[in-house]
């Protein structure tokens, strides 16, 4: 039963992490990777200040951005 209690993160860890890591199906752990990076704003901002909705604008935000960059 006490292992049951990390499913929630399994499953969401599962959902994310290949949108963030994966380019046209290849690893792509590089600058240029505009998710990536995007998702590591919206990690920092998660950690920092535990705000859902402040997370979810900052990770658009910088999706948005990083598009536009690249």
């Amino acid at each position: 039963m006490r292992s049951l209690r990390y499913v929630p993160a399994a499953v969401l860890t599962a959902i994310w992490a290949p949108e963030l890591l994966l380019q046209k199906g290849v690893l792509s752990l590089a600058l240029s990777n505009e998710r990536l990076l995007a998702g590591m704003v919206a990690i920092a901002i998660a950690w920092r200040y535990r705000v859902t909705f402040g997370t979810i604008v900052a990770g658009l935000a910088a999706l948005h951005f990083f598009d536009w960059m690249f």
